[in-house]
């Protein structure tokens, strides 16, 4: 049952998440209108990752608020079967997540580096802008994830004591 109590915590702060990025991804869209009605060229510019910060907002966090639910019922199947085999699998897929996450801090950060740089490589504003968004971009990303693999890491710290006892 302890496996089940971790789970839940996990997918809750998961959904109160996915919410938190919805209600951003809303607010990137109402400035993404405002600037696809304003003739400023840097801004114009941001629009390309703005667009993919819109669609990691929503659509991430479409899935984390409507679709994360379904890991306690599939977690509970499990566990009612095997509780073994259910924290087992729990486990492999939190050590994979938790190595994953890690990878791609260093990716987020070393595109954020890039970005600065191309900032400072181009002098025509529309690319200026793209470089501004990229940065924004990979910065938002990373402090995403950073915020999943912080939750996941503090699972993985419960499924490993359960594992070890």
């Amino acid at each position: 049952m302890e496996l089940l109590k971790y789970t839940s915590e996990w997918v809750e702060g998961e959904i109160f998440q996915g919410k938190i990025m919805l209600t951003i991804g809303l607010l990137i869209l109402i400035g993404g209108i405002a600037i696809i009605k304003s003739n400023h060229e840097l801004l114009q510019g941001a629009l390309i990752p703005l667009g993919l910060m819109l669609m990691i907002f929503l659509g991430y966090g479409g899935y984390q608020t409507f679709g994360r639910q379904s890991q306690i019922t599939k977690v509970t199947a499990v566990y009612e079967e095997s509780p073994e085999k259910a924290l087992k699998q729990e486990y492999d897929k939190a050590l994979k997540g938790d190595k994953t996450f890690k990878t791609l801090k260093i990716v987020w950060s070393v595109l954020i580096v890039l970005s600065v740089i191309v900032y400072f490589i181009f002098s025509k504003d529309y690319f200026k802008g793209l470089a501004i968004g990229l940065m924004a971009l990979f910065l938002t990303t990373l402090i995403v994830d950073s915020i999943l693999h912080y939750r996941l890491e503090t699972y993985l710290k419960g499924l490993t004591e359960m594992i070890t006892k």
